[in-house]
């Protein structure tokens, strides 16, 4: 019940379960555990000691299990899982922890896209997006539901919470508080509604998490005095963002306070639009079309 291309190369100390499908010019190591129904697509290498789980697909030319890089590092005994339901499309990286007793980790239900980057030890959870190109560096922990946008820059150690949503183009240093929204360089530019709705949060749970970004961002009040006022909210949610804030190790991603030329920038393509011929054109001759013909 198990295909393998011919062009494969399988090593016979593999571990492959029932319905794993191989692509053509595959490299699976001997320390490989492919759970049932996994696919593995052209040219991906699968090394190291990995776990990939029921019906995750792997696409082509993605490296899964490659060592760590980290200088001097000759060899390593790390770990690589990944859960059940994982679609990681082309040329996608993924490394091993880099200890042998710890592992570089990954949850349910994520979507990898094309030339995304995973470093050693890092720890996803369940239901997220990682857009096209994003790097994250050893040691990011991603909580459930989180959406990170194209070309997106993750420093190591940072955490980004649950169901945030990071910008496309974002340097990220600092933590992500749940629920948040990142763009440009580590700046909360308000809260992710609609991850929020998507996930089916009520209105009553929506207008506490706003509270609380208007604490932490928007009243000028350091983030002692913030998490002091938040303690007295009686909602879940809340009590999530404070705990994550508190045990935040790098400090927490700062409020919108962008100079001139961010502000340009991240603007541009919008302040642009209506400056550029082809769309004015396209008005004009829209225009033309819709004018009513006389009889």
């Amino acid at each position: 019940m198990v295909k393998i291309d011919k062009t494969a190369i399988v090593d016979k100390r593999a571990t492959l379960e029932e319905g794993v499908c191989i692509g053509p010019y595959v490299l699976v190591d001997k320390d490989v555990h492919l759970a049932r129904g996994v696919s593995i697509g052209p040219h991906a290498h699968i090394k190291g000691r990995t776990y990939l789980g029921d019906d995750t697909v792997v696409g082509t030319g993605a490296v899964i299990g490659e060592d760590p890089q980290v200088l001097g590092m000759k060899q390593t005994e790390g770990r690589l899982y990944i859960g059940k339901n994982n679609t990681i499309r082309e040329y996608v990286t993924i490394h091993t922890a880099t200890k042998a007793n710890s592992s570089t980790s990954i949850g349910d239900n994520n979507f990898l896209m094309g030339f995304s980057h995973v470093a050693h030890d890092c720890k996803l959870a369940n239901n997220i997006v990682v857009c096209n190109g994003t790097l994250l560096a050893g040691c990011v922990e991603v909580g459930d539901g989180a959406f990170i946008s194209g070309n997106v820059v993750v420093h190591q150690f940072v955490r980004i919470g649950r169901l945030a949503m990071v910008g496309g183009l974002s340097r990220v240093n600092q933590d992500v508080v749940p629920f948040m929204m990142v763009v440009g360089d580590s700046r909360i530019w308000g809260v992710n509604l609609v991850g929020l709705r998507r996930a089916f949060f009520d209105s009553d749970q929506i207008k506490q998490i706003k509270k609380a970004y208007s604490l932490l961002y928007r009243k000028g009040m350091t983030t002692k005095n913030a998490l002091s006022e938040l303690e007295s909210f009686d909602s879940d949610k809340v009590k999530e963002i404070r705990l994550f804030v508190l045990s935040s190790k790098r400090g927490i991603c700062g409020a919108k306070k962008s100079g001139l030329i961010e502000r340009f920038f991240l603007d541009y393509p919008y302040l642009a639009r209506s400056k550029v011929f082809t769309y004015d054109r396209f008005l004009k001759n829209r225009k033309l079309n819709h004018r009513p013909k006389n009889n």
